[in-house]
């Protein structure tokens, strides 16, 4: 909609129609698909985030055994015998194929570091970490290997090994199909370096044979993945995505006494606060507003930084898509999740605002997808409300 002003600072990702990995430009809104079923998803709404793998575009790797790996990149091979098969492009996702072979001469099996040893990224104690890698088997197969995974060492300054926090196992299940695998660790109380490495665990004496395709690592600060955020040299920032109406694009159909919005939505995560619509005067002290509250679904009036209107419903899971309606008017407040029950607030006032945010509250994002969203200049009926959102 040409009300809606959309900034980004930097490029950032999605999947078109197609299912092909696509870069959008500087301020360029992103409307993603599920590249597995090609169903759309909506504007792709996230916060700001770096990925501190310098390299996941495979830059300076040569084919050959065993090849020049792409800079950066260090494998440990308990023995095995290493091919670098070649590079590619696949729907967009650059990858490299990796081939291991062989006998195991000592326990361990296959690590993958596709940023080095240790030292390369600085954490800090207690931060999440998401790691993320595209994934699939494209010869030989998993016989002898006793598990895969995903998996971030952590160090004290030295470096000092502490331990191997694993954020994600079973990670070729999708067998020859390129897959994203993901997951997230909490570091530990004297972390202040992280690794991550893609693991084929195996024992001495057996022997392997595969062909892995790897595609687009990534190791960002966060409890759950983002988009993929490309890399050749150095660790790269996607900024934030924000949207909004401001002006006469929000005063020309805003009705400050009374209206409903309704809300189609999914997000990547659930677990903590996600601002979904906010209607505000430039502060949080006057806004009216649709958030997930670590699960739960609200919709909230405040006044002077006073909750006038707080209706609170049914749980949300992550990347679940949810349809939710609220209206607003004098003391008479009502909201439904998914055609459920209705949930309704009498002692409400009315903030004055002049501006709408879609996916943001000017601090915190919603980091997902809106498909829709719709306003009425009126309080409309309950069961309207609730065949909204049917």
């Amino acid at each position: 909609d040409s009300r809606i002003t959309f900034t980004r600072g930097s490029t950032a990702t999605f999947f078109d129609s197609t299912g092909t990995l696509q870069t959008a430009a500087v301020n360029a809104a992103r409307f993603d698909t599920n590249p597995a079923t090609l169903a759309p998803l909506g504007l792709l709404i996230e916060e700001q985030r770096t990925n501190s793998i310098r390299n996941n575009t495979m830059q300076g790797a040569v084919a050959g055994t065993p090849g020049t790996l792409p800079t950066n990149w260090v494998t440990a091979l308990s023995g095995l015998t290493q091919t670098v098969v070649g590079t590619g492009t696949q729907n967009g996702i650059t990858y490299i194929d990796l081939r291991f072979n062989g006998t195991t001469t000592i326990a361990g099996g296959i690590q993958i570091k596709p940023d080095g040893n240790a030292g390369a990224i600085a954490a800090t104690a207690s931060q999440a970490w998401a790691m993320s890698s595209w994934i699939a088997i494209v010869g030989g197969s998993t016989a002898n290997t006793t598990g895969q995974r995903l998996v971030v060492n952590e160090y004290s300054a030295g470096p000092t090994y502490l331990r191997t926090a694993v954020v994600a196992t079973n990670i070729l299940a999708s067998g020859s199909t390129l897959t994203r695998v993901s997951g997230a660790i909490t570091t530990g109380a004297s972390t202040t370096i992280v690794e991550p490495i893609i693991i084929l665990d195996a024992n001495s004496g057996v022997a392997i044979d595969i062909t892995l395709r790897i595609g687009l690592p990534q190791l960002e600060q966060g409890a759950f993945a983002t988009s993929v955020i490309p890399t050749t040299t150095t660790a790269l920032t996607r900024s934030a995505d924000v949207a909004d109406i401001t002006g006469t694009n929000f005063s020309s159909w805003y009705n400050a006494s009374e209206g409903t919005f309704a809300a189609f939505a999914s997000l990547l995560s659930a677990s903590t606060y996600r601002p979904i619509i906010q209607s505000d005067d430039g502060t949080t002290n006057n806004r009216i507003y649709i958030d997930c509250n670590s699960g739960p679904i609200r919709a909230v009036s405040s006044v002077s930084g006073s909750n006038q209107c707080l209706i609170s419903l049914n749980s949300v899971s992550a990347n679940t898509p949810f349809k939710v309606a609220s209206a607003f008017k004098l003391n008479d407040c009502a909201a439904s999740l998914n055609a459920g029950i209705v949930g309704t607030d009498t002692t409400a006032t009315m903030p004055t605002v002049d501006r709408l945010r879609l996916g943001f509250d000017a601090v915190n994002y919603m980091n997902g997808y809106l498909q829709r969203i719709s306003y009425y200049p009126r309080r409309l009926p309950d069961s309207t409300l609730q065949a909204l959102t049917s």
